[in-house]
């Protein structure tokens, strides 16, 4: 099961995330709440988790998600799969809508992006899919546009 979690995690040059690769989450009852887009990952016939979850119970355990009920991405970028200090964190409901409030306004933030968290993580994972380098040249060329420091997701 570790090894076919695996084989849907790419990286990304000049990306500290770790790309999933595989399904994404739509627009659940569950995700009006989280805005969709993050990785799904079947980790037995009919049992479902949001892919960083999986990733978060590897790394910590599985009696380590009880203690939470919600991770926060730093890097706002809904199909990273890094789990380390300081990039996805035990976060709470109300925490996670302000800082997705704060987040939304900025221009640069993938939070902002009009397509819509589903839709712009689809893109992005077909990229991914295809090439990882071709999330990188999109990012390059974003960047160029709008003449900006921009952060990497």
């Amino acid at each position: 099961m570790l090894a076919r979690y695996r084989a849907k995690v790419a990286t990304v040059p000049g990306s500290e995330c770790l790309w999933w690769t595989g399904a994404v989450a739509g627009r659940s009852e569950r995700e009006r709440t989280d805005g969709g887009g993050h990785g799904r990952f079947w980790y037995a016939p009919g049992r479902v988790i949001i892919a960083h979850r999986f990733a978060y119970a590897v790394m910590h355990g599985v009696d380590a998600l009880s203690d939470a009920r919600l991770l926060g991405h730093r890097c706002h970028n809904p199909l990273c799969q890094r789990i380390a200090p300081e990039h996805v964190v035990v976060s709470s409901a109300a925490k996670n809508r302000q800082e997705w409030a704060v987040q939304r306004r900025l221009p640069y933030s993938p939070l902002a992006d009009p397509r819509g968290p589903r839709r712009r993580a689809r893109e992005l994972r077909d990229l991914a899919r295809e090439d990882p380098q071709l999330v990188a040249d999109d990012f390059a060329r974003l960047q160029e546009l709008l003449g900006e420091q921009l952060t990497l997701w």
